[in-house]
């Protein structure tokens, strides 16, 4: 978002607000220009957010049809129906000692990783909310990102 505050913007915006501390009318040509400014900002801004909302559907869409393949492709390697398959995901997850976090998280994240399974299918298999599985996989996301970082 600081990448669409050009000196312009900053410039009509201090102009304004040194007009409304000297308690004066901002002039025909100062409001026209914090006007366009502003505009154009937020024009920007909706233009960045279009994008982003296009990419993240575009990486949805592919993560989706890579869902399918894999699915596609674990039914016919196991010659088994894909009820099957998640209830022998659902009898390993089981089969992990309740006290070991550490293989439940290395668990759930090889479902979404490797098998692109969606934070629903993970909670179905692992007896948990979709929305907690949402909000684990963000929270993990983010703490890996700082790690990187």
């Amino acid at each position: 978002m600081t990448d669409f505050l050009t000196p312009k913007l900053l410039e009509a915006i201090e102009n304004k607000f040194l007009a409304e501390r000297d308690n004066r009318k901002l002039s025909w040509l100062e409001r026209s220009e914090y006007n366009l400014e502003v505009m154009k900002f937020r024009d920007a801004l909706r233009r960045s957010e279009q994008q982003t909302q296009a990419e993240h559907l575009k990486r949805r869409k592919q993560r989706e049809q890579k869902f399918v393949n894999i699915r596609k492709i674990m039914m016919c390697q196991r010659h088994q129906t894909w009820e099957e398959i998640t209830q022998d995901f659902r009898r390993q997850y089981a089969a992990i000692p309740s006290d070991d976090e550490e293989a439940k998280t290395e668990f759930v994240l090889m479902l979404y990783n490797k098998y692109c399974l969606s934070p629903t299918l993970i909670g179905n298999i692992v007896n948990k909310p979709s929305r907690t599985i949402w909000l684990w996989l963000e929270e993990w996301a983010f703490e890996n990102e700082q790690l990187k970082g």
